[in-house]
């Protein structure tokens, strides 16, 4: 990390691009050198450039970083209309990049949504139900789905009693689920998708009941399903709000770009939104996101090799962009326990050759070594065929990749994408898996061993999307509950870093996201207090106070 002046470098900047003039949202350097439209000083503000240089102030024209440097460098670019802005010695970092959110499914029941990410006291999280069941409409249910865990509520970590739900809000369905393990419905959502005492289910899962054949509320894996299927549909006119209100939740975390990867249930439907808002110039989050079966076309092999070659990655769109493949490539590449035959790794590789072929980057849901060594193995020989180094391809999750494995992929060119879900895990869950659970993921040994990485969430079922919330478990290896559950923990300045820049160069947008040098886009966040000195216990409690996409407000408490 370096503090120093910038002058030098802001006038080589400014002069080689005196003469330019672009779009603000153009991929080419920044406009002319004439007043800064806004200036911000006295800051701390991390560019999370190359040196992790700290300035003091920073000038916006355009939409773009037009100078950083000091207060006296940056107020010399102020002309007579130039917005000022005293940060009061407050700290700014890049706009974050979630590398692996399934937005597009958040957004769509957002505003029904109860988030517990962080919520210590079961007695708080249930008036957040109450809260929510007063403010929507009659008819509506409220929903609580993942995030969270039993082990996060400090004054009572006992599972849900069907009275103790009922009493909540009786009148209101409401559905409450923990990750992909098990919900939890009251009473008004059971008799509202027919469930009864007498209600037979013969699975997967269980629908539970107590010793006298009486429900007990909980359902168990697919018997989730005897209630989510129940939920009210969503008219077009919720849904562009329900976005609205996801962005501004987001942002309100300094959250400027998101890439999302499709998931479970994820339709071409569920991208409408966002394309309505970027028709009418609503769309204030960058969303990219992955061209899968999900979202356009069959899963069979055939199916997404024909996809990949009638489709072409965006990789100049800078607003809403679709431009990789995945998280899941090959549906029987995710098989439990890993078990896949010779033809399927063979169809796998010629979806892999047919991508390398047509300039697409492979996203793919990886969590264990064994899936992980197969699948390099299939790569090591695509890249033979055709190299794939400068393609960018990236495994997801890496939860219990080995060194070697880490080492074999860096030399295929491969980028790391590193998520918090694990921040949620369950003493119980740590205790089953001994010490190796302390290593998953292993972001230090990523990093050290000279990987890209980057790190994303998982959200919103499996994981927070709240960006403090990664970054304080990756550096303090504190999971959701209070418990040391990481060992692998990396610096500060190495989380940051995978949270913005890498996360750019992941996205095929480094020159003009990720940090805040000048020509590139003005995303940032004003935080309220200093992420490099704050407890690292306190990093997850990290906010933005003013939230900036493209040199527009858009979140602000100043």
């Amino acid at each position: 990390m370096r503090s120093y002046s910038t002058l030098a470098t802001m006038i080589l900047t400014l002069t080689g691009l005196a003469a330019c003039d672009v779009p603000p949202e153009s991929t080419a350097d920044a406009p002319a050198a004439t007043a800064a439209d806004w200036i911000l000083t006295n800051g701390r503000i991390l560019t999370v450039d190359a040196s992790f240089s700290v300035v003091q102030a920073i000038a916006i024209q355009h939409g773009r970083v037009l100078a950083i440097g000091s207060d006296a460098e940056i107020m010399a670019l102020a002309g007579p209309d130039t917005k000022h802005t005293d940060l009061s010695g407050r700290t700014v970092v890049p706009g974050l990049i979630d590398n692996h959110m399934h937005f597009v499914r958040a957004a769509q029941q957002w505003y029904r949504h109860v988030r517990w990410d962080g919520i210590n006291s079961r007695a708080q999280a249930f008036e957040m139900i109450k809260e929510r069941a007063r403010a929507l409409n009659r008819g509506e249910w409220v929903v609580v789905v993942g995030g969270w865990n039993f082990a996060q509520f400090h004054d009572n970590s006992e599972l849900f009693t069907l009275s103790e739900l009922d009493a909540v809000a009786p009148d209101i369905p409401f559905y409450i689920q923990e990750g992909y393990r098990r919900g939890f419905a009251n009473s008004a959502a059971l008799t509202a998708a027919g469930i009864s005492d007498e209600t037979v289910f013969e699975g997967p899962g269980t629908l539970v009941k107590d010793d006298a054949a009486n429900l007990t509320g909980q359902l168990v894996g697919s018997a989730m399903d005897l209630v989510t299927a129940f939920i009210p549909a969503v008219a077009d006119d919720v849904w562009d709000a329900s976005l609205q209100d996801t962005i501004m939740s987001l942002h309100q975390m300094g959250l400027t770009t998101v890439y999302d990867v499709g998931g479970n249930s994820v339709t071409p439907a569920h991208y409408d939104a966002v394309k309505r808002a970027t028709a009418n110039d609503e769309l204030s989050m960058r969303v990219f996101y992955t061209l899968n079966n999900f979202n356009s076309i069959g899963g069979s092999a055939e199916e997404i090799i024909t996809a990949l070659k009638n489709h072409s990655p965006d990789l100049t769109g800078l607003r809403f962009a679709q431009f990789g493949y995945g998280e899941t490539v090959y549906r029987p590449m995710r098989a439990r326990p890993w078990q896949v035959s010779q033809e399927d790794l063979d169809k796998f590789q010629a979806i892999a050759i047919t991508a390398a072929e047509n300039g697409w980057q492979l996203n793919e849901h990886s969590q264990r070594d064994e899936k992980i060594r197969d699948m390099l193995s299939v790569f090591e020989r695509v890249n033979e065929i055709n190299p794939i180094g400068n393609l960018r391809w990236t495994i997801a999750h890496n939860d219990a990749i080995s060194p070697e494995s880490v080492k074999r992929a860096i030399d295929l060119g491969m980028v790391f994408a590193v998520h918090s879900s694990r921040r949620n895990v369950t003493p119980a869950s740590m205790q089953n898996a001994g010490e190796a659970g302390l290593h998953m993921p292993p972001a230090r040994t990523i990093h050290e061993l000279g990987g890209i990485w980057g790190l994303g969430s998982d959200a919103t079922t499996v994981a927070s999307p709240n960006p403090f919330h990664t970054l304080g478990w990756v550096v303090s290896g504190r999971s959701g509950s209070g418990d040391r559950t990481l060992v692998e923990t990396v610096s500060r300045e190495a989380a940051l870093t995978a949270h913005t820049r890498t996360n750019a160069y992941t996205l095929f947008r480094e020159d003009d996201l990720g940090s805040l040098e000048p020509g590139k886009l003005a995303d940032f966040a004003v935080l309220d207090r200093d992420y490099l000195t704050v407890p690292e216990e306190e990093i997850e409690n990290l906010r933005s106070i003013m939230t900036v996409v493209g040199g527009k407000v858009a979140y602000s408490e100043l």
